[in-house]
């Protein structure tokens, strides 16, 4: 049957291939030799479509036909040869049976395969096109297959691709990770993330899936890759881990709130310097830190901005957990969704309170720089009016009787007079331009001393309370001990006042400390040293921001009209910084007030007290008398003419020089006032110790930054005398200069 079955094969082949009626007959004759060895047609049937199935002789459509005709003849001659019952009663009927269902058998044949090759280009298409990268190697680790986006990701053309070895594709840490032990060593799934080789050398990181295949016997079949593409998304993982950390990290305090301002996201930062954790931030409202510092107006402001869509910027004034004040710069911008609509707010603070605490100290020492110009011009003028005002009251009171009504106005014109050189001093002293005589003081007794006055003058009201920390070799400043005294005395008077009705506690302290290089950012006009620190706080009423912009302002009080001058913060801020120092104020409505003084302290014993100063007498000899204000110059005539002295006037420093040329043995001594046209009073003093080395001279100033009485005794000049001076103060002077002659 078998060689039947390939004879019959052969000649259906050569009959497609050439159909003729040779072929036909060869069929017949076939069909006949099938009969004589008992074969049936029905058997004939079934070999012939068992010969097409298994693809042994193709067949095409336009064959079917010539194919028919081929089975029928060989079908006819094995039923004539070899009928059956049925066949040899009917067999035109047979045949036509036989006929019709091998038509059906070969449609439905031929519907099977036409499914089975949609089915195959359906699935190479799917195959060739998937998403993820597809190649299969065999056992010698060579690429058998590869779909489309294999070749296209890795930049080969399909067909270069396969045939090549799996190490050009696959780095060698995958190589080692999946067949470190060949391709029988994989397990049944594997997955892990590698690097793909490119044509180009680019690296791709991807995640791959390695599957293996086997025969019955366990041979390895092949293994099949699957790679999926995750450059980006890694790139944007580790994008998106840059971005959190830089966020967590960030100096700047970051918080993400709902559209109601509930905080949903807080970096470190923003709780840090709000002084709470994230897990007690989290989930509270921003009204939780909600200061004072800011109207109903500037909030509505914002909130209306944000809820546009826009972004607003601007300075917030937030307050800590503790109840301190923190400024911020602020940037809140909405966060959208993909239609476009508002569901976040993300806000970028800046903590800048230290900076506007430095930027107002600079406005501060700005201002107060201003203001000290301005000062020192006035006080030129004015002390040379009061130096004429005083003067000849002074000489006036010499010829009047000592009951006279003249007298007693006299009296009080000197009185007044002395009041305007105090205030002249203070407005030197706020200026820090006003020549102070300085010397080593403890700063402790004077502490001690002004408290003991103050207490004799508070009601009982008010609790004073002390607190000194000194070390035995420490609390000694340079200073003018009466400006120390006048600076304590004036902040615990204002502090008294602010408790005066409700009364309350006055601390005064006074300790040593050093300002290192940190803590010089809070003090930029300090040097880094040895500091005394004297605090005087109360718990008085207290002041708000605009209170404390101007608290050192000269002529700022927030007393009632006719209780204070406002001159006396002012004054204390001149001194202090006169004495390289600083002062700081701290101050919350009902909380009270603190004043920090921070003066350098010196390594030395304090000065002893000085004795009082003989009294004046009157004198001889002959002096010059120089002064551009000729009122003052017949004032000092007279006023030295009276003490016995013989006066030459001039009110021209260029005059006073020519006569001092023309007889420079005449003069026994010079007195000359410093601001002057042409040559002032230290350029003046210069040219006549040109001409005479030993002239004695005294400098007079109401006022001037050119120079100071330590100036003036290095460039020779004996004394240097402060405007307004008193006709027995300047006779003594004069007194002392001669003696020292």
């Amino acid at each position: 049957m078998e060689e039947l079955r390939r004879e019959y094969a052969g000649l259906l082949a050569a009959h497609l291939e050439h159909p003729g009626e040779s072929h036909l007959f060869k069929a017949y004759a076939l069909g006949k030799e099938c009969a004589e060895k008992g074969i049936t047609a029905s058997e004939v049937i079934n070999t012939h479509f068992s010969i097409l199935e298994s693809g042994e002789v193709p067949l095409a459509d336009e064959k079917v036909i010539d194919s028919q005709e081929f089975l029928l003849e060989a079908t006819l001659a094995t039923a004539v040869s070899n009928p059956s019952p049925v066949e040899a009663d009917l067999p035109e009927k047979v045949l036509a049976a036989l006929y019709n269902e091998a038509v059906l058998r070969f449609k439905e044949l031929s519907k099977v395969k036409e499914q089975l090759r949609v089915s195959e280009d359906k699935y190479r298409a799917l195959y060739d096109e998937a998403f993820a990268m597809l190649f299969s190697i065999d056992e010698r680790e060579t690429i058998i297959i590869c779909n489309n986006t294999t070749a296209r990701t890795l930049g080969y053309e399909k067909n270069a691709l396969i045939g090549r070895p799996i190490s050009a594709i696959l780095s060698a840490e995958c190589l080692k990770k999946f067949l470190n032990q060949g391709v029988t060593s994989i397990q049944k799934n594997e997955e892990a993330e590698c690097l793909l080789l490119r044509q180009d050398g680019q690296q791709i990181r991807a995640l791959v899936q390695v599957k293996a295949e086997f025969f019955a016997d366990g041979r390895s079949a092949h293994v099949d890759f699957t790679c999926r593409d995750i450059t980006e998304s890694r790139r944007a993982e580790e994008e998106r881990v840059r971005l959190a950390t830089a966020i967590e990290q960030a100096a700047e305090g970051i918080v993400i709130t709902d559209r109601k301002g509930t905080i949903e996201y807080s970096n470190p930062a923003f709780a840090h310097v709000c002084g709470y954790s994230r897990a007690e931030i989290i989930g509270q409202n921003l009204r939780v830190l909600k200061s004072d510092a800011h109207d109903a107006v500037f909030y509505k402001d914002m909130w209306q901005t944000i809820f546009r869509g826009d972004t607003w910027t601007g300075r917030i004034i937030n307050r800590t957990k503790d109840g301190a004040l923190c400024e911020f710069e602020t940037t809140i911008s909405p966060i959208r969704d993909g239609s476009g609509g508002v569901t976040n707010f993300i806000s970028v603070n800046r903590d800048v309170t230290h900076e506007v605490r430095l930027e107002r100290q600079l406005r501060q020492a700005q201002k107060m720089e201003a203001i000290g110009t301005l000062a020192g011009g006035i006080a030129h003028d004015f002390n040379n009016i009061l130096t004429a005002i005083m003067g000849y009251t002074e000489m006036a009171l010499l010829g009047t009787p000592a009951k006279s009504l003249v007298r007693r106005d006299l009296d009080q014109v000197i009185k007044a007079g002395y009041r305007a050189t105090e205030l002249v001093r203070q407005i030197l002293a706020f200026s820090r331009q006003s020549e102070q005589a300085r010397q080593p003081v403890e700063v402790a007794p004077i502490v001690k001393e002004a408290l003991k006055l103050l207490r004799a003058s508070l009601p009982t009201t008010i609790d004073i309370r002390q607190h000194t920390a000194i070390s035995e070799t420490g609390g000694v400043v340079l200073a003018d001990p009466t400006q120390i005294h006048q600076v304590l005395m004036n902040l615990c008077t204002n502090a008294a006042d602010a408790m005066r009705d409700q009364g309350g506690v006055l601390e005064v302290s006074l300790v040593e400390t050093a300002v290192n290089f940190d803590a010089a950012e809070d003090y930029p006009d300090l040097k880094e040293g040895r500091y005394l620190r004297l605090t005087v706080s109360d718990t008085g009423h207290g002041m708000d921001h605009q209170a404390m912009e101007r608290i050192f302002d000269p002529f700022y009080t927030t007393k009632a009209p006719g209780k204070g001058t406002g001159m006396g913060l002012a004054v204390v801020h001149g001194i202090v910084k006169s004495h390289g120092g600083t002062i700081t104020v701290a101050s919350e409505p009902e909380q009270g007030t603190t004043f920090h003084v921070l003066l350098p302290e010196i390594e030395c014993e304090a000065a002893p007290e000085l004795e009082a100063s003989p009294k004046p007498v009157t004198g001889s000899g002959r002096i010059l008398f120089v002064d551009d204000e000729e009122l003052l110059v017949d004032l000092g005539q007279e006023v030295l003419e009276s003490l016995g002295y013989e006066v030459v006037g001039k009110s021209s420093s260029t005059e006073a020089l020519e006569a001092f040329r023309a007889q420079p043995d005449r003069f026994d001594l010079v007195i000359t006032d410093m601001t002057m046209p042409r040559l002032t009073g230290s350029q003046l003093a210069q040219e006549l110790m040109t001409i005479r080395p030993n002239i004695p001279i005294i400098l007079c100033t109401g006022y001037s930054e050119l120079i100071d009485g330590k100036q003036a005794k290095e460039a020779g000049i004996r004394e240097f005398v402060m405007k307004p001076y008193a006709a027995g103060n300047l006779a003594k002077t004069i007194y002392r200069v001669l003696e020292e002659k």
